[in-house]
């Protein structure tokens, strides 16, 4: 018999944007980011700009992460692990961008984690984030649900919240920045007017705060 849970993420498999790319497979190991590339100044700030972006730390500081990831990316996972660091930093923000270009079930544990911004707000989101990343098995509608309902909050209202007409427009737009980014894959940071594709470790992140800087 289908739970409340399974039927919920049922109807959000429906309404997940399907995308026109090819899937891709999750990385066995970490992939390191390659050289970075320059953005053109419009398309950076338009990346910066998105409705389904959550900010962490000073988003209106001098020097602004926009990290790209996939929930069923285990390097994405790495790379939230920095959030904290990031958002003590005096002037540094983080715009955390969903992209759930590896499969099906990202698409959906991506319009949940949505449900929970629009239903709770983005401090209670980014609690959610770390739990759905730490969380084992794969991430899909039903997990995220699962992982919701954990944190005390209140599934069926997560779950309208996350079948809202906005919300499935809003990941379709955010892949189609990642796409005209030049992201193929997971993680992916855009910072400056620079783009990285791969994993950034902190140590790394801490130098390009310090190079734009200078």
């Amino acid at each position: 018999m289908p739970t409340r849970r399974t039927a919920l993420a049922g109807l959000l498999a429906a309404a997940a944007p399907s995308l026109s790319t090819p899937l891709l497979a999750p990385p066995a190991r970490a992939q390191e980011a390659v050289a970075p590339h320059r953005i053109p100044t419009e398309l950076a700030e338009h990346a910066r700009t998105r409705p389904a972006l959550v900010p962490v730390g000073d988003v209106g500081g001098d020097v602004v992460f926009v990290e790209f990831f996939d929930y069923n990316c285990p390097w994405c996972r790495a790379s939230a692990d920095h959030l904290d660091a990031l958002a003590a930093m005096a002037g540094v923000g983080v715009l955390l961008a969903s992209y759930p270009i590896l499969s099906d079930a990202s698409r959906e544990a991506a319009a949940i984690a949505l449900g929970v911004l629009a239903h709770a707000g983005p401090e209670v989101y980014r609690g959610f984030h770390a739990s759905l990343f730490s969380a084992r098995g794969l991430k899909d509608g039903t997990r995220a649900l699962a992982v919701a309902e954990e944190a005390g909050l209140d599934v069926d209202a997560v779950g309208r919240a996350a079948a809202l007409p906005g919300i499935a427009p809003a990941l379709e737009d955010m892949i189609g920045v990642g796409r005209r980014l030049g992201f193929d894959a997971t993680p992916a940071t855009l910072v400056g007017p620079w783009a990285w594709e791969g994993y950034i470790d902190l140590a790394t992140k801490r130098r390009i705060i310090a190079d734009l800087r200078a």
